[in-house]
């Protein structure tokens, strides 16, 4: 059995599709271009699944949310309850904001002066709820067609974790209390996940940082962070409750953006409560310099504690942050060194990006034709290391 090659979703969009989702501001792109996303979706996919013409490209793609302009801010579409004339925006924390700003990051700027440029959404008024299914649906079903068209079987479609949501989007005067807050947004979100799955054979990822965001964002900071943790375990837990946790998989990262990155909290912080979600898969940010060390406490947890039988992990072998490009050896070893803990084994490692190479549209950290690369060699690592595993 060969190592399953995937990526953590988002890809670069075009300019046609940015200046769409920019005019706009609905936060996806309108029916009306329906025709312009499909071509893009199907590009993305063509693109994963031969990556610079290499016949061992990926095999579980996605659509590289291109109707979407970004994992958090779509939302707003989807979802009822906002006053659309007020537009906020959640505040980052001191402590990210110094670190973007020793690293000389553009964010900096963006996020002291102007955070609504980016993370701009409207203002809650009312009790949030959900009427998405309909583009959930239509989106999953768009990707099955496409990956089926271009010989692929295996799609996932990107969707917020309800923490991440309860962090991103503010409250307003309706919610005075974070747990009512992640709590109603569970209920919701179980909505969208359920219209996913819906489709036979499409894959859900939830897109979880807000697990590993203890200091980044300032409502972070006034909620005891245990208790908040244990709650943002909960709320997917609930959303996922009676869902096959075989076509579910939850991506936890750090961040999308160069810095230090030295406020990130240590894996074994929350590696148990990790381990606890209902879903088979862990998509894990485990190749860039400040994390690429995490394989230690993996290693360490698993001699001490064991690892559940059904939990298969998605090694981040690609680092989509830096230029540098990796070769095969370097996906090879960083597969390797996760699939030699014994308690783990080769048959639970999946290869996989540390995150997505387009988070927010515009706001990439390297060219599309460096991404590509890196596709490649995630193949090329992944069937070096088929030859010494498999």
């Amino acid at each position: 059995m060969k190592t399953e090659k995937t990526m953590t979703g988002s890809w670069f969009r075009s300019e046609k599709i940015k200046s769409i989702l920019l005019e706009t501001g609905a936060g996806e792109v309108p029916e009306e271009f329906r025709e312009l996303v499909l071509k893009e979706e199907e590009s993305v996919v063509r693109k994963q699944v031969n990556p610079l013409g290499n016949e061992r490209g990926l095999t579980l793609v996605s659509n590289g949310e291109q109707r979407k302009s970004g994992y958090t801010t779509f939302v707003k579409s989807r979802f009822e309850g906002f006053d659309r004339e007020k537009i906020v925006s959640p505040m980052v924390s001191n402590a990210m904001l110094e670190e973007l700003k020793i690293a000389k990051n553009p964010l900096y700027d963006i996020f002291k002066n102007n955070p609504e440029r980016l993370l701009g959404h409207p203002q809650l008024n009312s009790r949030i709820w959900y009427n998405g299914q309909k583009k959930a649906m239509m989106e999953a079903k768009d990707l099955k067609k496409i990956g089926k068209d271009n010989g692929v079987s295996k799609v996932f479609i990107n969707s917020p974790s309800p923490g991440v949501l309860a962090q991103f989007l503010t409250p307003g005067t309706y919610y005075r209390d974070y747990f009512d807050f992640i709590e109603d947004l569970s209920r919701e979100m179980s909505k969208e996940y359920e219209a996913i799955l819906s489709v036979d054979g499409v894959q859900l990822q939830i897109d979880a940082p807000d697990l590993t965001h203890e200091r980044h964002y300032q409502k972070s900071e006034e909620t005891e962070r245990k208790s908040a943790l244990r709650a943002k375990i909960d709320s997917i837990n609930m959303a996922i409750s009676g869902k096959d946790p075989e076509r579910i998989r939850v991506h936890y990262c750090y961040g999308n953006y160069n810095a230090p990155h030295k406020i990130d909290p240590p894996l074994e912080n929350f590696l148990n409560e990790l381990l606890s979600l209902n879903s088979n898969v862990i998509v894990a940010e485990l190749a860039n310099p400040r994390h690429e060390g995490d394989a230690m406490i993996l290693r360490k947890y698993a001699h001490e504690f064991g690892w559940p039988k059904q939990k298969k992990i998605a090694v981040g072998v690609i680092d989509v942050k830096t230029p540098f490009v990796e070769t095969p050896e370097t996906v090879a070893l960083r597969l390797a060194r996760i699939a030699e803990i014994d308690e783990i084994g080769p048959e639970r490692v999946m290869a996989g990006t540390d995150c997505g190479f387009e988070t927010f549209s515009s706001l990439d950290n390297v060219s599309e034709e460096v991404a590509l690369m890196k596709l490649d060699a995630l193949a090329e690592g992944s069937a070096l290391f088929d030859n010494m595993y498999r």
